[in-house]
């Protein structure tokens, strides 16, 4: 089952961009006040984990350009990466009475933010410890707005910073 996805997309020195994305829950009248102030706490934490600019967002419900501004660091690259691997923490969609199986419990997912600012970690180091303040921001933002492709809840296992040609 396709879930409401949001997306953030992160414009590098090269004006070159690139997309974050995660799942979020169901889009109602009801769940909107609520899920806009989760993707403002997300928005929030990606932006402090990023030397580049946050450029624009979207979700099924909106589309909207943040900035067109070119960010001031030439390390600010889209192929230098924080990859934010998670799982479904989800057993069963009815609990208490657990007769409807969650079939991404416990599968493990990521998603990839680009420009990683990478004085957030400690030398010779490549995973920001999940305490750290900037992850910690990120992790309670993403775990809770944050959907598995399957719908359930997620927990963040490690934020890791990687390089890759974009």
């Amino acid at each position: 089952m396709a879930q409401p996805a949001y997306s953030l997309t992160i414009r590098d020195y090269d004006a070159k961009l690139s997309n974050t994305a995660i799942h979020t829950g169901a889009v109602t009248a009801v769940s909107l006040p609520g899920l806009l102030t989760q993707i403002g706490n997300f928005r929030d934490a990606v932006d402090a984990m990023t030397i580049g600019v946050v450029a624009n967002e979207q979700q099924t419900v909106f589309n909207t350009i943040l900035s067109q501004d070119k960010p001031t660091s030439e390390f600010a690259q889209r192929g230098n990466k924080w990859i934010v691997y998670y799982h479904d923490n989800t057993a069963f969609f009815d609990a208490p009475l657990n007769a409807i199986p969650n079939a991404g419990y416990l599968k493990p997912f990521h998603f990839e933010i680009a420009a990683a600012d990478n004085s957030l970690l400690d030398d010779n180091t490549t995973v920001l410890p999940l305490d750290a303040p900037a992850a910690a921001d990120l992790v309670a933002a993403f775990e809770a707005m944050g959907r598995s492709p399957y719908g359930g809840a997620v927990v963040v296992d490690k934020i890791e910073q990687t390089n890759v040609n974009a």
